[in-house]
């Protein structure tokens, strides 16, 4: 690797840059997908409440009820 001839050898390095960087990469990816998946579902309770008041299920005031308690769930 270049010790042979008495010349610095940057593989350990590079190596350990690489291996710095694809850490970080995958950590700031999965806080990424880690976020979005909390915001769907933050969303998805609100779809859910407003198709079970188009079918009658919930009138709007059991909606509103609804949807302020589990939005100030957090």
């Amino acid at each position: 690797m270049g010790l042979e001839n008495e010349a610095f050898s940057f593989f350990p390095f590079g190596a350990l840059f690489c291996l710095t960087l694809f850490s970080f990469l995958a950590v700031r990816v999965y806080a990424i997908r880690h976020r979005q998946k909390d915001d769907h579902q933050k969303h998805d309770f609100a779809m859910i409440l407003k198709e079970r008041m188009a079918k009658g299920e919930i009138d709007e005031k059991e909606y509103r009820m609804l949807k302020d308690f589990l939005s100030n769930r957090d």
